[in-house]
This record gives C-alpha cells, sequence and structure tokens, in this order.
C-alpha cells in the first residue's frame, strides 16, 4: 500500500509540473541545457517532458503495484514497468510535439533571401538616388527601398544584388 502511494504521490506531482508548465511556460523550457543544442523544437529534457515521463512513471506503477499478484518483487516490477510507461509516453509527447513544430512557417523575409530577385521598380530610381521596387519571394511580397548606379524608371523590371541594412542594390534587367 506505502509503494502505491508513491508512486501516486510521483504522479501526482508530475501532473501539477505540466499543469504549471502550461500556465507559466510559453514555450517548452529546457532543464539545465541550451535550448540550441538539440536544434530546435521540444527536447526529453524539457520541462512538459519530464512532466509527462514522472506522470506516466507514477500513474503505471501505481496501476501495476495494486494489481500485480507477486508481492515479493511488486516494487522492482512496478518501477520497471512506470519507466517503461513512462519512456514510450514521453516518445509519444515527443513524437506529437515535433510533429506539430515542424508544421510551423516563418512569413518573414531574410536579406539573403532578396540577392538574386527579380522586381519591379514601384518608384523610380534617379542616379545615385533611392527609389522603391516591389518583389515576391514564394508567395510573400516585398517592398525595399532601393539604390541603382543608373537612373531606372518606375515599372522596370531589376535584380537585387546586394542588401545593405533597410535599402537594396538593384541593376535592371536586361
Amino acid at each position: 500500500m506505502f509503494v502505491t502511494l508513491v508512486f501516486f504521490v510521483l504522479a501526482l506531482v508530475g501532473f501539477v509540473f505540466l499543469v504549471i508548465s502550461m500556465f507559466f511556460f510559453g514555450h517548452d523550457v529546457e532543464a539545465g541545457a541550451d535550448a540550441d543544442v538539440h536544434g530546435g523544437g521540444p527536447s526529453f529534457f524539457s520541462i512538459r517532458s519530464m512532466a509527462v515521463f514522472l506522470t506516466s512513471f507514477g500513474a503505471i506503477g501505481a496501476i501495476a503495484n495494486h494489481y500485480f499478484p507477486a508481492r515479493n518483487a511488486t516494487a522492482l516490477i512496478s518501477s520497471l514497468l512506470g519507466v517503461m510507461g513512462g519512456v514510450i509516453m514521453s516518445s509519444v509527447y515527443l513524437l506529437a510535439m515535433r510533429m506539430i513544430y515542424s508544421q510551423q512557417a516563418s512569413s518573414l523575409i531574410e536579406d539573403r533571401d532578396l540577392v538574386g530577385v527579380e522586381g519591379r521598380v514601384t518608384v523610380a530610381i534617379p542616379e545615385n538616388g533611392i527609389g522603391e521596387i516591389a518583389c515576391a519571394i514564394g508567395t510573400q511580397g516585398a517592398r525595399r527601398l532601393a539604390r541603382a548606379r543608373q537612373a531606372i524608371s518606375e515599372g522596370a523590371i531589376v535584380r537585387v544584388k546586394e542588401v545593405h541594412g533597410d535599402t537594396v542594390v538593384v541593376e535592371p534587367v536586361a
């Protein structure tokens, strides 16, 4: 009975950590590891993953201890079953979270993505002056201030050669 109570308390502690992490941690927080170590996404050492493991370990251990017939090795067998169940449930959690994480997309256009892209001049660019271009990267549209070594009229097609802060350097497409 005491061993079942210990497993139940472990399951309860894990569940409480899981609930707390949902309300107070916006993202999966790493426990003692740098977030860049695993390359993004949830890892086994996140608070939520460990909470899922602890909850599963405690719940499966308590159930196994209560219903397992052999009383002399119940704690050891229940612990082994709890570890197996905890690993399985944490793995299911991680697979589901990684699948969700892989579906995330960003609508940000990086400066390096603009180099080589063709666009249309929307505000004429005077010689050594500033105008504006509009271009598309995939399905995302972008407008940028543009400079050129020569005057380029509105509506002309240009190619981005360089990016300097907010401004792109363009040349006409021949």
